[in-house]
């Protein structure tokens, strides 16, 4: 039997039960709160937005504004000059030399500005009236060789299908603008909140990256290299309207891009890059602004590297290519001119320079030796590696499956998905002064993943073995599919 001493005793086991039963409950409260909150802030972080993270900005994550500069990672040594797209864009000129060498025409039998321009490179002409001869070439090869590449003809054929309405050949200062019965401009409320809006809606168009500066005219073709509401043969008086140029743009499909030259294609990001492009015009427009698109593959009137890097989206690499620190360089551009106003994003230099001058995995392994190994060179005023671009052009004639080469950007070793590994690796080489990391990173790159001879990239016809520099994905592989 209990007596009255007992009821303390009893009175403080059940308070302290009521005590534990209290903190319990307050604490699965506290939890569960806790577990919402967490589940709130996850559920606004844009990584969450399963199948849509492209749309919401997330991919580009590189922290810019450590790196940026005032004066963009390219050297300017004297007077410049713009590019001709008539001469120096090798998809203009080679049709000129595709006839000449049909018809049996020397250089000084053509006419002008291409007479001009094969007298000061002679070796392109000889390499661009080539060009004509190596799809016969390769069209000889054994029909095993051939049918290979069955499926990565077929992908890349469908993924170009796509394409927005071209720009017409009315000038600038009417396609540009919206239609006659559009209202004036709307008065924008500051330029910050409009580069944001602009910013906003471009990821909503499906861009991977946007950058946005003021227009350089330098990177505007001196003449047209394609008729764009331009005479071809009188030299382009550049907009007054086209003040600020937008970068867009989206990566090549992963697995088929690293079985360069082969299996990949850059129609799957030319198609989705071009449709931003448009996407994003027709939104200028409406806001009653000019807007222009510049697209890939060649519907531009200006040079969209040197503007990728005023726009802070990366620094142009050995390769000519742009590195981008996302995306290395698997990345296709397409640009808007406008005049819109909006605050301009700053270049950023993030070691490619240094990197790109001790590296030199790209120019070893191009097939054409396109890709220099020497250091920079003047070119039209600016200091920079440069791009022999007709052997480039024949050797994406001197191969099976899409056309195209692509085999640097492969090799690059920027060009990496987006997991730990490749992002730490960025962030030791962006922020190493002694440049060890670069050669440390490049060696082990050469060591542990060795591509392929460059000379085993071309067809057998041409004395090569059909090679990719990379195995290709398995739905690309015609011999699991299809009865050869």
């Amino acid at each position: 039997m209990k007596t009255e001493e007992d009821r303390p005793r009893r009175e403080l086991r059940v308070a302290r039960r009521t005590l534990i039963k209290a903190a319990g409950a307050t604490s699965a409260a506290l939890g569960l709160s806790g577990l919402g909150l967490c589940g709130y802030q996850a559920g606004r972080d844009p990584d969450s937005y399963t199948g849509c993270e492209g749309l919401q900005g997330a991919a580009q994550s590189f922290n810019r504004k450590k790196f940026a500069v005032d004066e963009p990672p390219y050297e300017k040594v004297g007077p410049t000059r713009r590019a001709d797209g008539r001469t120096e864009v090798i998809f203009s000129r080679v049709g000129v030399a595709r006839s000449a060498a049909q018809m049996g025409k020397r250089i000084e039998d053509l006419d002008e500005p291409f007479r001009s321009y094969y007298e000061q490179h002679p070796e392109d002409f000889e390499l661009d009236k080539q060009n004509s001869e190596l799809r016969r070439k390769v069209a000889e090869d054994s029909p095993e060789n051939r049918n290979r590449y069955i499926l990565a003809e077929a992908w890349a054929d469908a993924m170009g299908a796509v394409s927005p309405r071209p720009i017409g050949n009315e000038p600038p200062e009417i396609s540009d603008f919206p239609g006659r019965r559009s209202r004036s401009p709307f008065k924008m409320k500051s330029s910050a909140a409009t580069a944001k809006l602009i910013k906003k809606v471009s990821y909503e168009f499906g861009t991977v990256l946007i950058g946005i500066t003021k227009l350089n005219h330098d990177w505007v073709y001196k003449y047209p290299s394609s008729r764009r509401g331009f005479a071809m043969n009188e030299p382009i008086e550049v907009p007054k309207h086209w003040e600020y140029a937008i970068v867009v743009g989206t990566p090549m499909s992963w697995d088929p891009m690293y079985a360069n030259p082969n299996y990949g294609t850059s129609n799957d990001a030319y198609s989705k890059s071009r449709i931003v492009a448009f996407r994003l015009a027709s939104f200028i427009k409406r806001l009653g602004y000019a807007a222009r698109p510049h697209t890939p593959g060649n519907s531009y009137d200006l040079m969209v590297p040197p503007i990728m890097v005023d726009a802070g989206l990366g620094e142009q690499g050995r390769h000519s290519i742009v590195i981008t620190p996302e995306l290395g360089c698997n990345f296709r551009p397409a640009v808007v001119t406008t005049n819109l106003p909006m605050s301009t994003d700053k270049p950023i230099a993030f070691g490619v320079q240094d990197f790109c001058k001790n590296c030199k995995i790209c120019a070893e392994q191009c097939p054409s030796g396109a890709i220099s190994k020497a250091d920079k060179k003047i070119v039209r005023g600016y200091k920079r590696y440069q791009l022999h671009s007709s052997k480039c052009f024949n050797f994406w004639n001197s191969n099976h499956g899409s056309l195209g080469c692509r085999v640097c950007i492969a090799a690059c070793p920027y060009t990496r998905k987006s997991n730990w590994v490749h992002r730490t690796a960025l962030q030791v080489t962006a922020n190493d002064p002694t440049g060890i990391s670069d050669k440390l990173l490049a060696g082990m790159q050469k060591r542990f993943y060795p591509g392929p001879e460059p000379s085993d990239f071309y067809a057998a016809t041409l004395g090569g073995k059909n090679a990719s520099y990379r195995e290709p994905p398995w739905w690309l592989r015609t011999e699991d599919f299809i009865e050869l």
